[in-house]
């Protein structure tokens, strides 16, 4: 005899909204939120852009920006589909930080097209220093690669003749400077996002903090002097 009476009513059972698609897109906004904050220390810091280890100064600040924002919301949501593991409303899937990494960062990689087609001469205009805007946590590394002097290198500019009153201007190409070997290195950059991404939500999935591990890890001498107290 079933003990429940028939008027009792089922809780409804609450959707869990973890879905692969809704990471993704909290990413792409992360990224996007991270983007604005380098093109702001970029901007700020573009002065040390002028020396090689300036360049590699300021990209290490963009990504102890970038990566950290990415790896954190993932860690809590492997933490939190953990739990929902736990008590079985959902199967445990330890790829999903990767899937989501990857369709967030499409729009990253989409970036690359008007860039390639710049170099290729079929859009009438060198996107490189758009590129830059739209890949700011990147910017370091671009301009490590491509481009020398300052934040923002000179634009491309046509050859002008020369008159009575102005010298002669030489063209200043910089996409026509790209070469495709840097090209497929750009391609493959915004995969440290997408790490990020895929390190953060497994480690969370297990429950492990590198911040905590960090902070709190605990010294071999006083471990042994409690074990000596305890005796």
């Amino acid at each position: 005899m079933d003990s429940k009476s028939p008027n009792q009513k089922i809780a409804p059972v609450v959707p869990l909204k973890n879905e692969t698609w809704r990471l993704a897109l909290q990413t792409f906004f992360n990224l996007l939120i991270s983007t604005i904050i380098c093109i702001v220390v970029v901007l700020a810091l573009s002065s040390l852009m002028e020396s090689l280890w300036g360049k590699i100064v300021v990209e290490a600040v963009c990504l102890l920006i970038t990566l950290p924002i990415l790896y954190s919301y993932m860690w809590g949501q492997g933490d939190r589909d953990a739990n929902f593991v736990q008590f079985g409303r959902m199967k445990k899937d330890v790829w999903k930080g990767l899937r989501a990494g990857l369709i967030g960062t499409i729009p990253t990689w989409l970036t690359l097209i008007p860039l390639a087609l710049s170099m290729v001469r079929i859009i009438p205009f060198d996107f490189m220093p758009i590129y830059r805007l739209l890949n700011a946590p990147i910017w370091g590394f671009v301009n490590l690669m491509h481009g020398s002097g300052g934040a923002i290198p000179h634009a491309a500019v046509e050859a002008q003749e020369a008159t009575d009153t102005m010298p002669a201007i030489e063209a200043m190409p910089a996409t026509d400077g790209l070469g495709w070997g840097i090209f497929v290195i750009l391609c493959l950059l915004p995969l440290l996002y997408v790490a990020a991404c895929t390190v953060g939500y497994y480690l969370g999935t297990r429950r492990f903090s590198v911040m905590n591990k960090l902070v709190y890890k605990d010294d071999p001498e006083k471990i042994a002097a409690r074990r000596k107290k305890r005796r």
